[in-house]
């Protein structure tokens, strides 16, 4: 099908593009723009596995693998120091935020060290790997996969007392679902994007502050900074704690509203 071929194609030369980029010129949105790209990329490996009954997904996303995670942990360490700054004075556990500028540098180097040519040579393995498979899929392959994606997400939509570990579910099948209904849509537009849905931006905060506050309860577990530091992050922990509550109270409530197709990165 020549809309994935060119998809898939747009999104070798981002990729390839930003991990050739200097690590001088890496920014906090390097790293974000470099997930966004892997996560559309595996969106698509979704599809044609569900399409493609020989394609081997684990195998084909697997160098891309190695470097989606460490570009994690740098953007988490980012995002929890961002958000530091807006709620909190810069007075507020210095000591703690220098040691999270020294983890942040940390996973950069790591991060750097994996991208070479190697890892170039094995992406680009991958992406010649994939094309024949593209070649299979047609509309009503795509149009039963959508079907059956968004059964599934409604299913997760509509329960009446939805858990914790189903909402980490939903945020990622929305967007696999987004990503790839966005790419059908360019080429043969059905449904709009309902731009009032605040579903998929409420996830999103959910999410970071949970990742924030998983990192501030193995600070406080690990007890190695001054009890003064240690009692401010109790009291940051709690804030950010109940921030999160209060997000998880809106998502709960949007559910029953929320429409399926809110693109979100």
């Amino acid at each position: 099908m020549k809309t994935l071929t060119k998809y898939l194609k747009k999104r070798k030369n981002a990729i390839d593009f930003l991990l050739r980029k200097p690590s001088k010129k890496y920014t906090p949105n390097t790293f974000h723009k470099l997930r966004v790209e892997i996560k559309k990329l595996n969106s698509l490996f979704d599809l044609i596995h569900f399409c493609s009954t020989d394609f081997k997904r684990k195998t084909t996303y697997k160098p891309f693998q190695s470097i989606f995670p460490q570009a994690g942990k740098v953007r988490e360490l980012q995002i929890e120091d961002a958000m530091l700054k807006n709620y909190f004075e810069k007075k507020v556990i210095k000591d703690y935020r220098k040691n999270l500028k020294r983890l942040r540098l940390k996973a950069e180097e790591d991060f750097f060290l994996l991208v070479n040519k190697k890892l170039m040579n094995q992406l680009n393995k991958k992406y010649q790997a994939i094309i024949p498979h593209l070649h299979r899929i047609n509309q009503k392959n795509i149009n039963t996969y959508l079907d059956k994606k968004k059964n599934y997400i409604q299913e997760l939509l509509v329960q009446e007392s939805i858990q914790i570990e189903q909402i980490h579910k939903l945020r990622k099948q929305l967007k696999i679902l987004n990503y790839n209904k966005a790419l059908i849509d360019k080429e043969n537009p059905q449904e709009k994007l309902s731009k009032q849905d605040v579903l998929p931006e409420l996830l999103g905060k959910w999410h970071d502050c949970e990742v924030i506050i998983k990192h501030l309860k193995k600070t406080l577990k690990k007890g190695q900074l001054s009890l003064t530091e240690l009692n401010q992050i109790k009291t940051i922990k709690s804030k950010i704690l109940h921030e999160s509550n209060v997000l998880l109270n809106e998502i709960r409530n949007a559910l029953p509203e929320s429409g399926l197709f809110v693109g979100y990165n």
